[in-house]
């Protein structure tokens, strides 16, 4: 372990029906208040993988942030995780918020970095979060009390229409083998549309959380995501006037944000000073 980092791991953060949720914090070494970014894991919503976010976690830390990498739950064919996955996403930023002192952390700088259906989550809970969907996010830990808002948004390759990336998904996975918002939602958006409007966050864009500063990266050659995802969402917050920053990764596929950090020929590598540069200046 180097010198300038210190790791926390497994901390719990909220106690649910199904266990408790623990995370991961990476943070530079010794005492401070170290603004902090909530990482949020991708996985369709189905898996969660926070050690996928080491290497973000160094990468910060050596630069005077901290990141906390949680778990959350998911979705099965036979389990929704909407609306328990943003409940959880919004018990963790408590959870910092509240345990600021202890953690080294500055409760007045957090903010969120999702990839994936992680960004999706992070979306949600960034331009929501009194969202009346989120009320049991409340009693998850001992913070239901505090402000769950956040200052930046970083989302990569997310999801932030759950209609049209339900009508995307039937190509990668037809029935029977299920679709993965399906399993999110519990239902089919002809079901139930109201619930495919909750969940998404370009239906949760308004002026009134416009103070959040968003920077959105995104794969030119996703073939899991459809890239207009990302576009359509970066237009519709311009539209609202928030301060937004964009990053596309000319060429990438899914999955990069996550790929070796410290490969100079990566595309992460690439995000990586653009993600500093927005951090220094909004966090």
């Amino acid at each position: 372990m180097s010198a300038t980092l210190s790791i926390q791991a497994d901390l719990v953060y909220a106690t649910t029906p199904a266990g408790e949720l623990r995370g991961d914090l990476y943070r530079p070494a010794g005492d401070g208040r170290f603004p902090l970014l909530i990482a949020v894991p991708g996985g369709a919503w189905r898996v969660c993988n926070r050690a996928k976010w080491r290497d973000w976690g160094e990468y910060l830390a050596g630069r005077g942030y901290a990141l906390f990498a949680i778990d959350y739950r998911t979705a099965t064919p036979q389990r929704t995780a909407f609306p328990e996955a943003p409940c959880d996403l919004l018990a963790a930023i408590r959870h910092a918020r509240g345990n600021a002192s202890t953690l080294s952390v500055d409760p007045d700088r957090i903010g969120l970095f999702g990839a994936s259906a992680g960004a999706h989550l992070a979306a949600l809970a960034a331009l929501a979060p009194e969202h009346r969907a989120f009320g049991a996010s409340k009693s998850l830990n001992g913070f239901g009390s505090i402000a769950a808002h956040v200052k930046v948004l970083v989302g990569a390759y997310g999801i932030y229409d759950l209609f049209r990336h339900w009508q995307d998904d039937l190509a990668l996975n037809p029935p029977p083998d299920g679709n993965v918002v399906r399993n999110l939602l519990g239902c089919d958006p002809f079901d139930n549309q109201q619930r495919y409007v909750d969940a998404s966050p370009l239906r949760q864009i308004s002026y009134a959380a416009n103070k959040v500063s968003a920077l959105i990266a995104w794969g030119g050659d996703d073939e899991f995501v459809n890239p207009a995802q990302s576009e359509i969402f970066v237009r519709a917050l311009q539209q609202a006037r928030f301060n937004v920053r964009t990053h596309k990764a000319v060429g990438a596929s899914h999955f990069w944000v996550n790929h070796a950090l410290f490969d100079p020929l990566g595309h992460s590598a690439r995000f990586a000073p653009v993600l500093a540069e927005f951090l220094d200046s909004f966090l």
